[in-house]
């Protein structure tokens, strides 16, 4: 499955999706307006900027070509697909949690969109980070799976808007209704996420 990932990173990207984000980073890259979104000379306000900051940044250190525009988006395939493995092996074993990465690694509509490169493709891989995150700190405890579910959460966000927050917390609300643990939902500890995810906004 990877020699297939591996071998469509060097295939044109194509669909208009795709070749508008590729022009947008590549203007990106071009001007160094960072900080602000242009397609053509214009503002682009349709997408947050986390896509196109990786792929300018991609551009810039690997050169501007068909391969370093998707690597950025293969390699956050690579961490869902961990991130699934880990989170379905807290839940229901080793066995369970290979079996989920492979379905999602071996998805088509997973290929496809690391073909067809749009910002669904980052969001996907963050929020399963987050999910697994999420789940560990529940079941660990550690601030450092907080920290990192908020900041997997954050980053979706810049990468696909309110999604990025919504998808992990019905995830975790859903959890809590299937276990009848409500009491999950009210921790404190919740506040100090949200002022993570504010201040990665900022």
């Amino acid at each position: 499955l990877t020699l297939v990932y591996l071998r469509g990173l060097f295939v044109d990207i194509y669909g208009v999706d795709a070749t508008q984000y590729a022009s947008i980073s590549l203007e990106m890259l071009t001007t160094g307006e960072w900080l602000e979104v242009h397609h053509r000379g214009e503002d682009y306000l349709d997408k947050p900027p986390l896509h196109f900051w990786l792929s300018a940044l991609s551009f810039k250190i690997l050169g501007v070509s068909n391969f370093a525009y998707k690597l950025p988006s293969f390699l956050i395939t690579i961490l869902g697909a961990y991130s699934t493995y880990r989170l379905g092996r807290l839940w229901y074993g080793r066995e369970a949690g290979r079996t989920a990465a492979l379905i999602l690694y071996s998805s088509l509509g997973i290929m496809l969109i690391n073909q067809d490169v749009r910002t669904d493709t980052i969001m996907i891989g963050l929020i399963a980070f987050s999910c697994w995150q999420l789940v560990a700190f529940q079941q660990s405890g550690k601030w450092m799976n907080l920290i990192g579910a908020f900041v997997g959460m954050g980053l979706a966000m810049l990468t696909k808007g309110p999604l990025g927050l919504v998808l992990p917390a019905a995830a975790l609300f859903t959890d809590a209704a299937l276990k009848r643990d409500w009491k999950s939902l009210f921790r404190w500890e919740w506040l100090v996420g949200i002022g993570i995810i504010g201040v990665i906004l900022f």
